[in-house]
């Protein structure tokens, strides 16, 4: 045999071998040449109870940072949220939180796993009141919900039921069920049903290593393939019915807010006019027991707090918060951890957790101050800070969640805290 005859051959065999693998696996191009860049909307839900071995953890995060690497991402092209449960619902970041695959990316590395019972019932709810609520998703675009989980769940009714509703409002749900306690038929209940006997929305696999090697490739293409349902008159008459009370913040969801004033650092005179900002503020807060309810964290012995559930009407609460009387940071963060977001003091469950700092100089026990803010934002906390005067930036953006340019409200002085009320709205308010 010649050397260019056997050069040839082996050409064809690459050629062979290069074809029939890129054949296989058409979901590498799910962002682009198979879906033609559809936009959907999809969010992540992890099981991140006891049962599962940190490693484990890790392989579901690096699995969805597979997935999310299939899709075309951005504002007009598909949006990625991500969640996870164990006791409670945990969102790590919204559908409208990142708009690149490297932040997403980023984001997803630094998950913390939260264990604890297996309430996937829960976690759904947090799923329909948070992450692909309505007021969260674009118009006429696929919401898709993936769910892995590794074992039962402990009230199995519960998860059915609320599996139900989330697929009664549109929303198509795969579920992915790892290793040998599963129960399959919660995770049928779970999922969406099929319409024909190509469709599949229910997968499981052997282990977590199994989840890239069997599952992605297989789910991504099937998500590809989702199309927008049609809602029903009724829930368009709902939605008309809702778009017609109460002010726009706080409408479309539940919030627990709270307020952290320190009056032992910016003094008695501005402490004033900062509550004389939130009374303002929170006239145009949609409040109540299915919307927003606001604290206030201010003092150390806790005589001028405000629980969540004290007020449920915006001029009482504008009134307490002008006629508090006038605390060092970093107890009042550790107290907003632990206390402030309770059962007992108003919190609920499915509620967004967040909270407003103010602050108008260098942090006086920075170290002190940065490590409880860090840990009270790994407790699901979303905070906000109010800068007023020469705060200093690389300490702005270690106190507040990311992004930081959403979570940071510059303001020059305290004379032009009122003038702020705007540009404090437009941040604080998205997805309310």
């Amino acid at each position: 045999m010649g050397m260019a005859t056997m050069y040839c051959r082996i050409v064809l065999i690459m050629m062979t071998y290069y074809v029939s693998n890129y054949e296989a696996a058409p979901s590498e191009l799910i962002g682009g040449d198979v879906c033609g860049a559809k936009p959907a909307e999809i969010y992540f839900l992890l099981d991140s109870s006891t049962s599962i071995w940190s490693v484990d953890f890790k392989k579901q995060l690096e699995f969805v940072k597979a997935v999310v690497n299939t899709f075309e991402i951005g504002p007009d092209k598909t949006r990625i949220g991500v969640a996870s449960f164990s006791y409670t619902f945990h969102e790590h970041f919204g559908l409208d939180r990142y708009s690149k695959i490297e932040e997403i990316e980023n984001a997803v590395k630094r998950i913390p796993q939260y264990i604890g019972g297996t309430h996937t019932d829960k976690a759904l709810n947090g799923v329909l009141s948070r992450g692909l609520s309505k007021d969260k998703v674009r118009k006429d675009i696929a919401r898709i919900l993936i769910v892995l989980t590794d074992g039962a769940s402990f009230n199995a009714k519960k998860t059915k039921d609320m599996a139900q509703k989330v697929k009664d409002e549109g929303i198509v749900v795969f579920a992915v069920g790892i290793g040998s306690r599963t129960n399959k038929d919660e995770l049928a209940a779970i999922a969406s049903t099929p319409k024909n006997p190509d469709d599949k929305y229910l997968f499981e696999v052997d282990n977590f290593d199994d989840l890239d090697n069997t599952v992605k490739n297989k789910l991504t293409t099937k998500a590809c393939e989702v199309k927008v349902e049609e809602e029903s008159v009724e829930t368009e008459k709902e939605d008309q019915k809702d778009d017609n009370s109460g002010p726009e913040c706080g409408k479309h969801n539940i919030a627990d807010v709270m307020f952290v004033v320190d009056p032992s650092e910016v003094g008695s005179f501005h402490t004033k006019r900062i509550y004389d900002f939130i009374g303002n503020v929170v006239n145009d807060f949609n409040m109540g027991k299915d919307n927003i309810q606001v604290g206030l964290e201010s003092q150390n012995c806790g005589a001028a707090n405000i629980s969540l559930n004290q007020y449920n009407n915006s001029r009482d609460l504008a009134k307490a918060f002008r006629s508090t009387k006038v605390s060092q940071l970093p107890d009042m963060l550790k107290r907003l951890r632990t206390h402030s977001y309770t059962k007992e003091n108003g919190g609920r469950n499915i509620a967004r957790r967040m909270a407003v700092i103010f602050v108008d100089d260098s942090l006086y026990d920075k170290k002190t101050v940065l490590d409880e803010a860090r840990r009270t934002k790994l407790q699901d906390v979303e905070l906000f800070v109010v800068a007023i005067g020469d705060s200093v930036d690389d300490e702005l953006k270690a106190l507040c969640s990311s992004p930081v340019e959403r979570h940071i409200i510059r303001v020059p002085s305290y004379q032009e805290l009122m003038e702020s009320k705007p540009q404090f709205m437009k941040k604080f308010c998205l997805g309310l």
